[in-house]
């Protein structure tokens, strides 16, 4: 097995090795969590050496790192692209809160929490969260903007309402993780402050 390993690692460019490890790292952080990547671990499910793993990942903070930035990173493109297809401001917004909601995102929610945990001892954990959250504030205050600018929304702060909307998203996600709140309850929470935040239905 470790011979049949050795020679399947000689044929495997960098590239495509590198992309293999991280890969299997991102797999691991949905379905264990973050906690549970380990160089020795991706090396045994892919049946190469921890030694192998160490030449492209130094150490198992820079792995679980990487598997978090590639796993959110996915999410938040995932999430542009569902609100890409929707005709309108308040469609997108509404859209996301069901993406973001629904139980089958609750692995990604699971994962930003240990992120947030892990990443007090691990910095450059922390900033990779805090530059996906940069991203995603970015992506919900554009929304805003157009949503504002075709009267929709009414809304003084762009940015501010971002920050709230996904404040509020990040604190059902949690709960939706531990179960405290039925995913329908989640979604008209969510729904409620929706429209209280941007002003829906308000007349200029």
């Amino acid at each position: 097995m470790v011979a049949s390993a050795t020679r399947d690692a000689r044929r495997k460019l960098p590239a495509e090795r590198h992309d293999e490890l991280l890969r299997r790292a991102v797999e691991i952080s949905r379905t264990d969590g973050l906690g549970a990547v380990t160089l020795r671990k991706v090396a045994a499910d892919l049946g190469v050496t921890p030694g192998l793993v160490s030449h492209y990942f130094s150490s198992a903070e820079q792995l679980i790192t990487a598997a978090f930035r590639t796993a959110a990173a996915e999410d938040l493109d995932a999430a542009r692209a569902l609100m890409a297809d929707q005709p309108t401001p308040t469609a997108k917004i509404n859209a996301l809160m069901d993406y973001t909601l629904d139980e089958s995102s609750m692995d990604v929610s699971a994962l930003w929490l240990e992120a947030w945990n892990l990443g007090r001892s691990n910095p450059a954990l922390a900033a990779e969260a805090n530059a996906l959250t940069e991203q995603w504030l970015s992506c919900i205050a554009e929304v805003v903007r157009a949503g504002t600018a075709g009267g929709e929304f009414h809304v003084r702060d762009a940015d501010v309402a971002a920050r709230r909307l996904l404040t509020m998203i990040d604190g059902l996600g949690a709960q939706m993780v531990v179960r405290a709140v039925a995913p329908a309850e989640l979604k008209h929470i969510a729904r409620s402050y929706v429209i209280s935040e941007l002003h829906l239905g308000v007349s200029g």
